[in-house]
């Protein structure tokens, strides 16, 4: 990115920014190993995907036991058929998924939609160190993509943290037909663990069927969380006035006062909001509209349920 644009803030995605966010989720961390705990032995109820990895012991076979669990050598010492017994997997892998391509990089006022993208990837983040899970991430940009494969120390977020910075560090104005959603949809489903869960966070311009396509083999073993980051410009009616726009590197202006632009801009956005809206319901995908325009904290906050 170029040096007048770091030097913005709101812009450039910078490490001690998102370090900076646990100190503002410090006070839900209790609440959230509380949780955890009450999780761990069973105080409430609870949805665990799959049976676990870690061996616990062998049994006799009982109908109705998984035939791929049986443990053949104990049958051949003993002539009796046993089966395996998997601890339940309780630790979860957490995945970050940012989406950074060429339209993230556009905001009107506060921060650029990728910088608020960065700051709702570290808390959530935060918020998954603090339940202890297991936390990896892929953030895909305008000709770069990163992976970072789940970790249990600290260090799975803060290599997050690196990528998100460099993923974000690009030259201005970016080729807008870069559009990297359904890559990083495809990377997701090449990477992730059955059992996980996937913070999605995009501004979904550019999704279509072949979207729908690869998120419907996501939902079936993963819990999904989408993110919509958004300029109020893209979801509110524009004042009426003269404007000037830059595409294709070339600027255009139009006017608004109940024109027919007027209308097609209000038709464009309607259809935008009315295309996530239909694609996370489709699959039962809670979605968490964010604006670029304020500060990305109270807007968590007012959202989470603990």
């Amino acid at each position: 990115m170029n040096d007048r644009a770091s030097q913005v803030a709101g812009i450039n995605i910078e490490v001690d920014e998102l370090l900076r966010v646990r100190a503002q989720l410090s006070g839900l961390r209790l609440a959230h190993s509380q949780r955890r705990a009450s999780y761990r032995s069973g105080a409430r109820e609870v949805r665990v995907r799959g049976r676990g990895m870690e061996y616990e012991e062998s049994r006799a076979y009982v109908s109705g036991d998984d035939v791929r669990t049986m443990d053949w050598r104990v049958m051949a010492r003993t002539g009796e058929a046993h089966t395996k017994v998997f601890a339940e997997e309780k630790e979860r892998h957490f995945l970050i998924a940012v989406d950074l391509s060429a339209s993230m990089f556009f905001g009107t006022r506060f921060s650029f939609k990728s910088w608020s993208a960065a700051q709702v990837a570290a808390h959530v983040g935060w918020l998954s160190r603090f339940a202890g899970d297991r936390i990896g991430g892929l953030i895909v940009s305008p000709g770069r993509h990163y992976e970072v494969r789940p970790g249990k120390t600290r260090s799975g977020l803060l290599n997050v943290f690196h990528c998100l910075a460099q993923a974000g560090n690009i030259e201005l104005p970016p080729d807008l037909s870069q559009n990297r959603f359904n890559f990083l949809l495809r990377e997701l489903d090449r990477v992730v663990k059955p059992g996980s869960i996937i913070a999605l966070i995009s501004d979904f311009i550019g999704v279509d069927d072949q979207s729908a396509e690869i998120l419907s083999t996501l939902v079936k073993h993963n819990d999904v969380n989408a993110y919509w980051i958004h300029d109020d410009t893209e979801s509110n009616p524009w004042p009426g006035g003269h404007y000037q726009v830059l595409a294709e590197r070339r600027r255009v202006g139009f006017d608004l006062a109940g024109s027919t632009q007027d209308s097609w801009l209000s038709q464009r956005q309607q259809a935008h909001r009315a295309q996530i809206e239909m694609l996370t319901s489709g699959f039962d995908i809670p979605l968490f509209p964010i604006s670029c325009n304020r500060p990305v904290t109270p807007q968590i906050l007012q959202k989470l349920v603990l």
